[in-house]
């Protein structure tokens, strides 16, 4: 959290402004691990899908605090310029080209939901709503507008180039995208409307204060939104996965042998190679294609004096040396390695395999990558993702 600075009644209404801004632009909100996995790349469509579902009942409910805002002002100029904004909102002229529908439209085309009037909003989101709406209609002109603009409308544009990043990496281009695009170019000039209304409130005794209170009121409320949805994505992407624990049925029921044997003399699909001279790395990894849940067995192959990539990941590690002789390097530990060996490499530890011997030497490594790429939302893997035996970031 920022350092919080006092700010003196004689300071210009200007630098009161910009430090209300600065503040904005610190808040805790900005951490939002909903946002780190927008940030990354880290949602898939289904996940995308579950998280603009529960956003639609806030976009489709817009409209509601614009106008309990502009019910409560008691300058008629100010409630002219929120018209305007709920204008646009509304699509002006043409009501399908209202902002709701442009949503509707993109969940239904761009993410499958085949009627979004029929979504079963989680209760966190409709507190929110709710919360958002009282907070609307409840609050004094001046705390209304700094709600609205500060806390609402003014941080849109960073808002949403933030979740356009994760939606371009899920495969949706960019003229599926109309909604976001919409409300980058015209949000900053209502925040700017409510803004100005907020400021005309600035000979009040405690005005900074008051609008403060109302600007993080607003972005805690989505924090808080925000987080909610996050951890329930992380219960619907591991949640299959119990829900077969519990029924104490077996997987391999169906499977053909040749999902569950995988036998010495062939190969699996390569997941990944990489060589680099330099730094003296030559590796190649496949992937055992039998058919485990949670498990994803790989093998490793480092020709003779070589070694892999120093790198960590989200998933746990055991390796089990079949032939070579060399060491593995986990965090600071240099541990040598035989065949028979095993090794258990932690989450997050950064590690690296090195061939010391003149033959090459081949390992087993048995990961819960399938578990782990469903309960971390961000970048779970290691693959183009690690750092080079000297440390530096690969660049490909």
């Amino acid at each position: 959290m920022s350092v919080i600075k006092a700010i003196s009644p004689e300071q210009s209404l200007e630098l009161q402004l910009a430090e209300l801004h600065r503040r904005q632009a610190e808040h805790p909100f900005w951490t939002s691990p909903l946002l780190a996995g927008f940030a990354q790349g880290a949602f898939s469509k289904a996940d995308l899908a579950y998280i603009f579902s529960q956003y639609h009942h806030y976009s489709r409910s817009f409209t509601k605090f614009i106008a309990a805002v502009m019910a409560n002002c008691d300058n008629d100029l100010f409630r002219a310029q929120l018209s305007e904004n709920l204008w646009e909102e509304g699509g002006g002229c043409e009501p399908e080209r209202r902002h709701a529908q442009i949503f509707r439209n993109f969940l239904t085309r761009s993410l499958g939901v085949e009627d979004p009037e029929a979504i079963e909003y989680a209760p966190y989101t409709r507190n929110y709503v709710r919360e958002y709406l009282v907070t609307c209609l409840r609050s004094e002109p001046m705390a209304g507008a700094a709600f609205l603009s500060l806390g609402t409308e003014g941080i849109v544009a960073r808002l949403y180039e933030i979740m356009l990043k994760g939606l371009r990496a899920a495969g949706l281009p960019d003229e599926e995208l109309e909604f976001f695009h919409i409300h980058i170019g015209c949000d900053d000039e209502h925040a700017v409307t409510l803004e100005k209304m907020m400021a005309s409130y600035a000979h009040e005794p405690g005005w900074f204060e008051a609008c403060w209170k109302a600007c993080d009121h607003a972005l805690s409320l989505r924090a808080e939104f925000f987080a909610s949805i996050f951890n329930t994505l992380q219960i619907n992407r591991v949640g299959p996965i119990l829900e077969r624990m519990q029924a104490h049925q077996s997987l391999a029921r169906g499977l053909p042998d040749s999902a569950l044997v995988h036998r010495t003399n062939s190969e699996g699909p390569q997941l990944y190679a990489n060589q680099n001279e330099r730094l003296n790395i030559d590796f190649t990894v496949e992937r055992m294609p039998v058919m485990a849940e949670v498990l994803d067995p790989r093998m490793v192959r480092i020709p003779a004096g070589k070694f892999n990539e120093k790198h960590k990941h989200a998933h746990e590690t055991l390796i089990h040396i079949l032939e070579g002789v060399g060491q593995v390097v986990v965090d600071e530990r240099v541990l040598p390695v035989r065949p028979g060996d095993s090794v258990l490499v932690p989450r997050w530890a950064m590690h690296q395999t090195q061939n010391l011997g003149k033959t090459e030497m081949r390992f087993l490594a048995v990961t819960d990558f399938n578990l782990s790429q469903r309960a971390y939302l961000g970048n779970a893997t290691d693959y183009r993702h690690g750092t080079d035996a000297d440390g530096h970031a690969r660049k490909h």
